[in-house]
């Protein structure tokens, strides 16, 4: 696998196994197709990515800099109050281990946005941004 799919996977491993997460994909799913008991729900994405030479000694290198994005689903009356306990659950998952499994040497999160596209309650929304840094000989991302 590329250590793309090695650290989104890794991310999935993790928040699978998060209390405050009850399903994690990487497919996107229509919100109305899924149960309320399938909620806090989490898709994670692969995003952007920047990448440059980072030459050690006679090692030709690359580094790369990701973002994967999380997107978080709850359900219910209190749907910020919901969205305010899942992103903390979150954040101190991925905090637990900066370097997801080895994949990467650094992540952490740079961005939270709340949205409220076409959405109507007792859905509440929010995309996380992890950026994600780590190195990978040349040819083989």
């Amino acid at each position: 696998m590329s250590n793309r799919e090695n650290i989104t996977a890794h991310i999935v491993t993790e928040l699978t196994a998060l209390a405050a997460v009850k399903t994690v994909t990487r497919e996107p799913k229509e919100i109305t197709e899924l149960s309320p008991q399938s909620f806090p729900h989490v898709l994670i994405e692969a995003a952007n990515e920047t990448r440059e030479h980072a030459s050690f000694g006679n090692t030709v290198r690359r580094e790369s800099t990701m973002d994967v994005v999380l997107n978080g689903i709850v359900h219910g009356s209190d749907r910020d109050s919901k969205r305010n306990t899942l992103i903390a659950a979150i954040e101190s998952k991925l905090a637990e281990d900066v370097t997801l499994g080895g994949y990467a040497y650094d992540s952490e999160i740079t961005e939270i946005e709340i949205r409220e596209i076409a959405e109507t309650a007792p859905y509440g929304q929010f995309a996380m941004v992890l950026q994600v840094k780590y190195f990978y000989d040349k040819g083989t991302p």
